[in-house]
This record gives structure tokens, sequence and C-alpha cells, in this order.
């Protein structure tokens, strides 16, 4: 069962488009699996709609049109997928970080100074304490951890602020798979975080 949701506010901004393109993919994946989120997600769409169609009519400015087609050509980061598949997901290389951690790098820092990482951790096995200089969401997509603060399963989605630092582990069973959406950098709380964070790009 799903029991942590992104805030609301998140949701209207994913609907908005004006959250991070790298937030918004796990919220969206988060929203392929779970329905409460998702109609909530097609609500907000729905009342921007009608908010577009009742604004007054305007003059398009110089060249408007042609700024329009020409952006048609532009590369657009990939739609999540309607349906969570965690192959579709994982598009690249894992990269072993640490003793039974890895990580996939999805989606590169952008101009927000955010990145969009698959990660995987064994069963008992724990990163290292850290904080956070910007946003994180995080969407459980297999297994489940712990930080202190609370305990994530399956599909929950976990936003975190720069006032929170946590230590996540994997619970016993299965290795734990998430998804995870950085603003800025991690903030390491010991010598041996602050001498990898350069190694991970985190």
């Amino acid at each position: 069962m799903i029991r942590q949701h992104p805030a609301e506010a998140s949701l209207l901004a994913c609907a908005a488009g004006t959250l991070p393109a790298a937030h918004s993919r796990v919220i969206r994946v988060h929203a392929a699996l779970c329905p409460a989120c998702a109609a909530g997600l097609h609500a907000a769409e729905a009342a921007g709609g009608v908010l577009l169609e009742e604004l007054e009519p305007v003059t398009l400015a110089p060249q408007a049109l042609a700024r329009t087609l020409a952006r048609l050509d532009e590369a657009r980061p990939e739609p999540a997928p309607a349906r969570f598949d965690l192959a579709a997901l994982a598009t690249g290389r894992w990269r072993h970080v640490a003793p039974g951690i890895a990580m996939m790098p999805l989606l590169a820092r952008d101009a927000t100074d955010s990145r969009l990482d698959l990660i995987r951790v064994a069963p008992g096995r724990a990163l290292l304490e850290h904080g956070h200089e910007g946003a994180e969401t995080t969407c459980v997509l297999r297994g489940a951890f712990t930080d202190g603060v609370g305990t994530y399963g399956p599909g929950d989605c976990v936003e975190t602020d720069p006032a929170l630092s946590h230590r996540p582990r994997a619970l016993a069973g299965e290795d734990c798979v998430c998804l995870i959406a950085t603003t800025h950098h991690l903030r390491p709380q010991s010598w041996l975080g602050r001498l990898v964070q350069p190694l991970l790009g985190m």
C-alpha cells in the first residue's frame, strides 16, 4: 500500500510545467503507480486548461509563430512511462559507487541544477549520512528503506528539503531501487562523504 505522496503544491507545479523536469519525472512515475495522485494530476491539468480558455485573447508578438514552429524540433525529455516498468526507466548503465550500492544517471544537471538518477541498494546497506542543498524527490520502485524519519515501500513518494539530514538504509529482502531527483548538491556529514562526493557528482 502506498502511504507517502507528493505535496499538493508539487502536483500543481508538475501539472503547470513549473517543476524542474527531473522532479516532474519522479512525480509522474509515482502517479503511474498511485490512482489518487494520477487523478489529482489530471484534475490540475484540466483546471489549467479551463483557465487558459477563459483568458482574454491578446495579439501575438512579432515572429511568435515562427519561434513556436522552430521549437518543434527541439529535443525534449522523454515522458514518464504510462505504467511503471523498471526496464523502460533503466536506459543507462549501473555504476557501482560503494559495496552493495549502484547508481544509474538518467538526466544530467539542467539549467535548474537538477538531475535524475536511479539508485540500487542491497538489503541492509546504508548510504552515508547527508543533508541537501536543495529539494530531493524520491519514488521507491522496488524494495523498501528507512531513514530515521520514516519507512518507505514501493510506490511511496518522498520529498525532502535542506532542513533534513538522514542516512537511508535498505530494509531486508530484495534490493531497494529508487528514482531520485535532486536539485543542487548533497551535503555530506562525514569526511568520507566529502571525499567521494566529487566522484559521484552528487
